[in-house]
Order: C-alpha cells, then structure tokens, then sequence
C-alpha cells in the first residue's frame, strides 16, 4: 500500500483529522449554538466540505494510480466500515456514510472475487433497513462487478 501516494495510509490520515476535527468542534460548542437560528451549527462547519473534497479528489488520484484489487478492497473495506466505529459526532457520521458514493468508480478496478466478498462485507455493514440511497447504488455498483 506504500506505493500508493493515496492509498489507505493517506485516507486513514484524512478520516482521523476530519473525526478530530468535528470531535473537537462538539467539545467547544456552546449549549444554545445553532438554535433559533443563533450561533454556528456544526454541520455548517467548513471543514464537512473540505474533508469531502478531499477525499473525492484523493479517490480519484488513486483509481488513476491504477492500484491492484487486493489494495483498492482493503481501501474500501476501510472507507465502507470507519463510520460504523464513530456514530458521534453525529454529523461526521452522516457525511461518512455520504462519500460512499465517492467510491463506485474504484468498484470497477476489483476482481469479480473481491466485489463479490466486499459486497456480502458491505451488505452486513449496512442493513437494509438502514441504507440510504447512497449504499443502494453502492451495492448495486459491487453486485454489478461481482458478475
């Protein structure tokens, strides 16, 4: 994974400064920060955006790294499970389980064998009775690779 200038080292690194960073912000705010309109409301925070920016352009500077399917299965493996470990901050949950999206075009670089045992992985990560529209078309690009 070393050779990978944007492989999982680098997008652990990203997802532990953006929790940091919205854990930090739960600490410091105030009791009555975004009621009524008043005081910042930490899902208005910058750094949502600029953790998601990221990591789409660092997915995207990967898949062209044309990395194997073992490195790109563990990268997704990680991206697919790192939310289930931090359900607060609540709003850093959330824009976790939303950059799924960000990673159907590295789908397509796995081998039918790692779609397929990363899709039953992802299939018990989310339940359907949880999935947002996002894992729907995530599951759908892994059964889709998987044939």
């Amino acid at each position: 994974m070393s050779e990978y200038k944007n492989g999982l080292s680098a997008i652990k690194a990203l997802y532990e400064e953006y929790i940091t960073e919205v854990e930090q912000l739960e600490r410091d705010k105030k009791p009555a920060d975004g009621l009524l309109g008043f005081g910042k409301k930490i899902s208005d925070d910058p750094c949502h955006d600029r953790f998601s920016e990221r990591l789409r352009k660092m997915l995207e500077d990967y898949a062209a790294e044309k990395p194997d399917t073992s490195d790109v299965r563990a990268v997704l493996e990680y991206i697919y499970s790192i939310q289930t470990e931090h359900k607060d901050p609540v709003s850093a949950y959330w824009l976790m389980n939303a950059v799924h999206g960000f990673t159907v075009d590295l789908v397509k670089i796995l081998s039918r064998e790692d779609a397929s045992a990363l899709c039953e992985f992802y299939e018990k990560k989310c339940p359907r009775s949880e999935r947002f529209p996002v894992q729907k078309k995530v599951i759908k690009a892994l059964k889709s690779a998987a044939k």
